[in-house]
């Protein structure tokens, strides 16, 4: 197995388990649990969409910083990565959205679901004043930040890791 595969199989196993916790979240009722995969979750999206940018500006930085590769999962894996990230942030929100704390009426597991599905959409929805409107203003966030690393992402691994136009073979890409 290569060292790659390997990478891109951490990867995809610490986001299952991050998915996990926000779909625990949500029916144990368990904020704090929620927060965690919320926290994990934002916090390697901003990471990556910083590298990304960083990249894009440096031709030599992975040269310099060959780490930054660990943090870019190959495309199949890249799939399966933003789509537990989805998982674990929908979940996360919903954890949050179960009960009564922020919005006017108690939220079963399947309307927290529903709602948290909706809002990451960018749809309006009526919080309570204070924390529910905090809440649903990250989800906000979270979305834009999801949606960024995905477009970068695919934008960074389809352009970026080309070799230069004098390059012997010009179809062969670095990380693929």
């Amino acid at each position: 197995m290569s060292k790659e595969t390997r990478r891109n199989i951490v990867l995809t196993v610490i986001f299952s388990l991050v998915s996990a916790i926000g779909i625990r979240s949500v029916f144990s009722h368990c904020r704090f649990l929620a927060w965690i995969a919320i926290v994990i979750s934002d916090s390697y999206l901003f990471v990556v969409l910083l590298l990304a940018a960083l990249r894009s500006e440096s031709d030599s930085l992975l040269d310099r910083h060959p780490w930054i590769t660990h943090f870019f999962p190959r495309k199949t894996a890249g799939i399966l990565v933003v789509t537990l990230l989805f998982l674990s942030l929908l979940s996360g929100f919903a954890g949050l959205y179960v009960g009564d704390q922020v919005f006017p009426s108690g939220k079963t597991p399947l309307d927290a679901f529903y709602i948290s599905f909706f809002v990451l959409g960018f749809t309006d929805y009526s919080p309570k004043p204070g924390y529910g409107q905090f809440v649903v203003l990250g989800q906000l966030v979270s979305g834009v930040l999801l949606l960024g690393c995905t477009f970068s992402s695919s934008h960074f691994t389809n352009f970026h890791f080309q070799k230069p136009m004098n390059a012997p073979d010009l179809d062969l890409c670095i990380q693929r």
